[in-house]
């Protein structure tokens, strides 16, 4: 069998290359959309009425599994009413959905009419709180609200770069991946495609609070589509 060819450095030009352009063809795409503030308002302080409700009852709360400081509420499977169909929520359930919906046409390029909200739950991370990197399966899109946020002292979201795997390939630790973050404010939706992997690191003040959810178009067209009805 014939040696591989290598090219070494003698058998190259010695002057230096020129770089024409790097061109990025798969970026991740996050949506941003803000809050009107007489709503953001009233929504975070239904929030912190929510948690002073509902802290000790199990059925509506539960600490996260990676034992930090980190509450989630109403993100039970068995919950007879869901979070948007708590009172007062009725505003920013239809805005979610008009931002998803925005989103799904203008910044991806599909088409969509209307959309299925398929959970939704509140996120209350107090100081030494974090979320592993993580991504959500059964979902198309996926998106953050941030309720109560100081840029000062709470962990930004944090998205890592894509993993993008084919055969052969050389496998890189995932803590050697490249992420970046994204500091918003109160009342700012984030919205990304749910494969993408998100978390954040260390927190380092209490009432780090946003409401998460997953989306899924009402209709998914093409020769093998169907409709979604939520019961």
């Amino acid at each position: 069998m014939a040696p591989p060819f290598i090219i070494s450095h003698q058998d190259s030009d010695s002057q230096m290359v020129e770089r024409s352009d790097v061109f990025e063809i798969f970026p991740v795409k996050i949506g941003s959309y803000i809050f009107p503030h007489e709503h953001k308002t009233r929504l975070k302080h239904l929030c912190f009425d929510i948690f002073d409700k509902y802290k000790n009852n199990k059925e509506y709360s539960r600490q996260n599994a990676n034992g930090r400081p980190l509450t989630h509420y109403f993100d039970q499977e068995n919950l007879v009413s869901p979070l948007l169909d708590y009172p007062g929520f009725e505003t920013f359930n239809s805005w979610i959905k008009r931002c998803s919906i925005d989103y799904i046409n203008n910044t991806l390029g599909y088409e969509c009419d209307n959309v299925v909200i398929t959970s939704c739950w509140i996120n209350d991370c107090s100081k030494g709180g974090s979320q592993p990197p993580h991504n959500h399966a059964n979902s198309v899109i996926s998106g953050t609200y941030f309720v109560n946020f100081t840029p000062e002292i709470h962990a930004p979201l944090t998205f890592s770069k894509p993993n993008i795997e084919g055969k052969p390939y050389l496998s890189i630790d995932r803590d050697a991946m490249i992420a970046a973050h994204i500091e918003p404010c109160d009342g700012t939706l984030l919205l990304w495609e749910s494969h993408h992997r998100h978390g954040y690191d260390l927190n380092h003040g209490d009432k780090r609070i946003s409401i998460s959810f997953n989306v899924i178009p009402e209709t998914l067209p093409g020769v093998y589509g169907f409709k979604l009805i939520k019961r």
